[in-house]
């Protein structure tokens, strides 16, 4: 970026020989996510070592303040060579033009009724017009979220501690062993008006790891009676701390196979590989998400979602906003089942489930390169002693 309220960048030669009149330059203005308008401009003659101002002209007609803008640029071959086709791309790059904005508050729709309570036993269920989510009081779960009749939540699997990951580059691994959760409190208010209910949850997990590894966490519901479900969840690391991942992991509908998501890809990337990934509105399904490992391990990561929705053949699904900093996987997987494959047969012996298994992470350890190298780099370790949040909303996709 150069001046970019102007439209202006600038670019580099770091050739020692060639100019860059060799290269055409491709450039994409993507409004949350989604390209709106794009060109080619020609860099003219600009000597090896040497710097030029270009201008992007879509940047000079003024951006909407409530979207995120972002400018994709290419250098291509404007003429074939022995080693490439004529548009082949040299290089590429992101340039944020716009931060993005907050997420708006939730809105009750006219025709919504007051939540209606049922507290039964172990089971506390909200529900209103279309629209039912139940929590498990004994362990703090949310396990249903009904959306005009169809069950979100896979055989009542909602909302868990998520800690767990194998991967080749984690010098020291991490055995899938004995775990716990304990809740400690659980307490819930409806609002005078009826028209939203607060869940609080304080948990702790314990993983036993060479020694124990505890982990306090805090889950926060707010439920509106137009569908929504926010989402807001602490962890907090202790001396003890050792473990790769921070987050919650659900299982869902099975036929819930698109996915759909604004955030880095198209390809899996972490926190240390992210630099090939831009961010961007992309689609695929849970099946194709999956990588094909000579033998299976944690993979399918997408890092900075601003959304992603995960709908059937009709469209129809849920749909999760982040607040802030957040990471999706979504397989047809455990991450047990990527274990067990990764320590005794191969990719192919891992069996498929019919439901998927989607995990948000709040944060995860980088990868490094620890098959043949060193272990991450500090700023993409998770810290001892320290409090991680974040938040989400879940709301029907129709």
């Amino acid at each position: 970026p150069y001046d970019l309220s102007q439209g202006k960048i600038e670019i580099d030669n770091r050739y020692d020989f060639l100019n860059l009149n060799a290269f055409s330059i491709r450039w994409a203005l993507l409004k949350d996510g989604r390209e709106v308008q794009s060109g080619v401009l020609d860099p003219g003659n600009v000597l090896p070592n040497k710097k030029a101002i270009l201008t992007i002209p879509a940047l000079k007609n003024g951006l909407h303040a409530s979207a995120e803008y972002f400018l994709n640029l290419e250098a291509c071959l404007k003429v074939p060579t022995v080693w490439a086709e004529a548009g082949y791309i040299v290089a590429n790059e992101q340039i944020r033009v716009t931060e993005r904005p907050a997420i708006a508050a939730s809105t009750v729709h006219t025709k919504t009724a007051a939540l209606q309570v049922e507290d039964k036993g172990r089971s506390l269920r909200f529900c209103s017009y279309g629209f039912s989510v139940t929590f498990d009081k004994h362990s703090g779960e949310l396990n249903s979220l009904i959306y005009a009749g169809t069950e979100m939540i896979y055989q009542k699997e909602g909302l868990a501690f998520n800690w767990y990951r194998t991967v080749s580059n984690d010098k020291r691994s991490f055995p899938y062993n004995k775990e716990s959760v304990e809740l400690k409190d659980f307490s819930w208010k409806l609002s005078e008006d009826k028209q939203t209910a607060t869940v609080t949850t304080s948990l702790v997990a314990t993983v036993l790891q060479k020694t124990e590894v505890v982990v306090p966490y805090e889950l926060i519901y707010t439920v509106s009676a137009c569908g929504i479900v926010d989402v807001k969840a602490s962890f907090h690391t202790g001396n003890d701390f050792a473990l790769p991942r921070l987050g919650l992991r659900t299982s869902l509908n099975p036929s819930l196979e698109q996915v759909e998501w604004y955030g880095r890809g198209p390809h899996e990337n972490y926190t240390d590989r992210q630099t090939s990934a831009f961010l961007g509105v992309y689609r695929n399904t849970v099946t194709g998400m999956k990588e094909d490992y000579v033998h299976s391990e944690s993979m399918g990561n997408r890092g900075d979602i601003r959304w992603v929705t995960l709908t059937d053949k009709n469209n129809r699904g849920i749909r999760i906003v982040s607040e802030g900093p957040l990471a999706f996987s979504a397989l047809h997987a455990t991450e047990k089942d990527l274990c067990n494959t990764i320590s005794h047969t191969h990719d192919y012996d891992l069996i498929r489930r019919a439901e998927t298994i989607l995990s948000l992470d709040c944060i995860q350890r980088g990868l490094g390169n620890a098959s043949c190298g060193p272990q991450p780099r500090p700023e993409f370790l998770i810290e001892k002693n320290k409090t991680y949040s974040y938040a989400f909303r879940i709301e029907p996709q129709e």
